[in-house]
């Protein structure tokens, strides 16, 4: 999975993030989950308690069938452009 990042400076990013990292990250989320539940308020915890993380770790594993998908493609309105390539 590759993300660019083109700010309106004209500056440009790419940042490599391997499915295999991301899985792991993943694995070690809900140690990150339960600090962030502290910091943040009750209306939006609702949304921080519905993900699965097991799931979604199975859900990187479908998509490295689909390599080359451009799964986000953000143009903001001062430039900034982000694009999220599996």
């Amino acid at each position: 999975m590759r993300i660019y990042i083109k700010l309106n400076t004209g500056r440009s990013f790419k940042i490599p993030a391997p499915i295999g990292l991301i899985k792991m990250a993943l694995g070690c989320g809900n140690f990150g989950i339960s600090i962030a539940k502290r910091y943040i308020t009750e209306e939006q915890r609702k949304y921080i308690e519905n993900i699965d993380l097991k799931e979604l770790k199975k859900g990187f594993d479908v998509l490295k069938a689909y390599k080359g998908l451009k799964m986000v493609e953000v143009k903001a309105g001062d430039g900034t452009e982000v694009t999220i390539i599996v």
